[in-house]
Formats: structure tokens, C-alpha cells, sequence
């Protein structure tokens, strides 16, 4: 974009129409016509220019705005890349230092390393050492382990044969289990009808005792009559016989004999 300044040296052009501007339009033939083009208004040629002129102007007025923001532009870039420039020295000043510690880290860590790889060495050797009592004390528990391995696989042969004869054992079992389950429910059907004959007997039962006690009390109550009936009797018998002596016996005079009362409701039982 371009400056300020630049757009200030640069040649101004007049606002002025041109002649080819002027072509086709239809120009006074004297100054003595301007009562009429008063009187009748202005003419086509001075409204046409007046619009040039706003549109020229206002084409100058945005050259300048787009000049005025180039310029701001151009300056906020100004101070970013200056600002740029400072970051990029302080980096290289920074990046010349730290080449600086990096070659003391070096050295001293090559020390340290060559340190070390003394004292791994001697790790090393007390590691063979180590490793060569380790492993033979590994071996016989190696060796040991192998034969625990070998006796523990076949007892698990032996074990996977005795669950699979369990399983097979639990299989009929619970065939076994299915056919009583169905046998205990004809069972329990059976016992329900017995049941409901008991039931049946049972009321049965209770009817014919409700019989017996009724007999027994129509026999207690015939005995009781027979008992009244049997008591009437003897005292007709015993009347009827003391009727008899004194029939027997000579009686002096004839004098009458006072009838007995019979109840009409108590029968005359005859004979003994």
C-alpha cells in the first residue's frame, strides 16, 4: 500500500470537464440567451458537470482515506517488524549463551560418563558373580519344580476324569430326582383323593354318631318308659291282688266297696 507522502507527490489533476465531455451537448449560441435558461431552469450541461464534480470529489476523498489507513497500516507493520528485529537479537543472544553452557554440560558430563562406566564395570562383575550363584541355585528348584509340574498335570488328569464321572453322576441323579418329582406328584394327586374319601368317611362317620346319639337318646328316653310303664303295673298287680283277698275273704256284711280312680290316660294292665 502506499504512504502519505507518496500519494502527495504525486501531480494533482484539475476538476476540469474535457472537451469530449462537451460533445453532444447543445451549447448557447450567445450570452444573450441567459434570461431564458434563468427563466426556464438550468440547462442539461451544468447538471451533468455539477454530477462530475461530486463524483470526481468524492473518488479524491477515498484515494485520501485509502492513503491515510496505507499510512497507518504501513506504520503499525513499521513497529511489528522492529519489534521483530529486538526479538530475534535477544533469541541470538540467548541462542550464543546457551551453545556456551552446553559445551561446559558436555565436557562435564563426559566426565560423568566415563565415571560411571568404571563403576558399571565393577557392577557388572559383582552381577556376573551374582548370577552364576543364582542360577545354580536356580537349577535344582528348576529341576524340583519340574517334577512337581509333571506329578501336578497327572493328578489333574486323574481329577478332570473323577469330575467328569461326578458330572455324570449328577446327570442321573437329577434324571433320577425328575422322575420321583413326577412320581411324588401322581403321589401327591393319590393322596389328595384319599384324603377326600377320608373327608367323606369322616362326615360320614360324624353323621352315623349324630344317628347313635339320637338312637341313644330315643333308647334312654323308651327305657324311662318302659320303666313308668313297668311301676304302673306292679301298683295295678298289687291293687288287683289286695282286691282279690278281700274278695276272698267273708265279709260280714255287704257293704260297698269304694272303686279306684283308673286314670283314663294310664291303660289296665292284666296279669302278671
Amino acid at each position: 500500500m502506499e504512504s502519505k507522502k507518496d500519494m502527495d507527490k504525486k501531480p494533482k489533476t484539475s476538476i476540469v470537464a474535457e472537451r469530449d465531455d462537451m460533445i453532444g451537448r447543445n451549447i448557447p449560441e450567445s450570452r444573450g440567451d441567459g434570461p431564458t435558461s434563468r427563466n426556464g431552469g438550468q440547462s442539461p450541461t451544468v447538471g451533468m458537470s455539477g454530477l462530475m464534480k461530486f463524483i470526481l470529489m468524492l473518488t479524491f476523498f477515498g484515494l485520501i482515506a485509502t492513503g491515510v489507513f496505507g499510512g497507518l497500516q504501513y506504520q503499525d507493520l513499521s513497529a511489528k517488524h522492529e519489534s521483530l528485529l529486538a526479538r530475534f537479537d535477544l533469541l541470538e543472544s540467548r541462542l550464543s549463551s546457551t551453545d556456551e553452557s552446553v559445551t561446559q554440560s558436555g565436557a562435564a558430563m563426559q566426565l560423568n560418563i566415563s565415571k560411571h562406566s568404571e563403576e558399571l564395570k565393577k557392577h557388572w562383575s559383582e552381577i556376573r558373580k551374582l548370577w552364576g550363584v543364582t542360577n545354580d541355585i536356580n537349577k535344582t528348584k528348576i529341576a524340583d519344580n519340574k517334577k512337581d509340574i509333571a506329578f501336578l498335570a497327572a493328578k489333574r488328569v486323574s481329577t478332570q476324569e473323577s469330575i467328569a464321572a461326578v458330572g455324570t453322576r449328577i446327570d442321573e441323579e437329577s434324571t433320577a430326582i425328575s422322575d420321583l418329582s413326577v412320581s411324588q406328584l401322581g403321589l401327591s394327586a393319590d393322596i389328595d383323593k384319599i384324603n377326600e374319601v377320608m373327608r367323606e368317611y369322616v362326615d360320614e362317620l360324624n353323621r352315623l354318631k349324630a344317628v347313635l346319639s339320637r338312637t341313644d337318646r330315643d333308647q334312654a328316653n323308651n327305657a324311662e318308659a318302659m320303666e313308668a310303664i313297668e311301676g304302673f303295673r306292679r301298683q295295678i298287680t298289687q291293687k288287683i291282688y289286695q282286691l282279690e283277698q278281700r274278695l276272698a275273704a267273708p265279709a260280714p256284711k255287704p257293704q260297698p266297696q269304694p272303686q279306684p280312680e283308673i286314670s283314663p290316660a294310664q291303660p289296665v294292665v292284666e296279669g302278671g
